[in-house]
């Protein structure tokens, strides 16, 4: 659901996004890229997707986002606990920067689906 939702929100968000907004979006890749924590990268990860969907002017979507990314969070912890956690460059975040920075929003909406398909399998498969 998460997946489908947040693909919604960015296709309408792309079109909205300015230097200022893909700036945001970097510096919440790049806090995410020096987290020493798990806390700190899932701050820093929360950050990159609230950012990325931010100006698609949809409140709802928005609350229902932020609270599926809430889910996503809980997620993200428990499987930090049962099999570690180490600080890593997240190269999807990256690719869907680079899409979106070259307007491709298409290319960043599959991206992004792909993305958040990914950490659910693999959420699945550790539980």
């Amino acid at each position: 659901m998460r997946a489908a939702l947040e693909v919604v929100a960015l296709r309408h968000s792309g079109p909205r996004l300015t230097t200022a907004h893909l700036d945001k979006i970097e510096l919440a890749l790049i806090e995410g890229d020096n987290a020493k924590t798990i806390e700190e990268f899932e701050m820093a990860n929360r950050a990159f997707h609230q950012a990325l969907v931010a100006p698609c002017g949809m409140p709802r979507l928005l609350a229902s986002l932020d609270g599926l990314q809430l889910a996503n969070s809980r997620l993200v912890f428990a499987m930090a606990r049962s099999v570690g956690w180490r600080p890593r460059s997240n190269q999807d975040h990256r690719l869907i920067l680079q899409a979106l920075r070259t307007r491709n929003v298409d290319q960043a909406c599959n991206l992004l689906a792909r993305h958040i398909q990914t950490i659910e399998r693999l959420a699945l498969a550790a539980s």
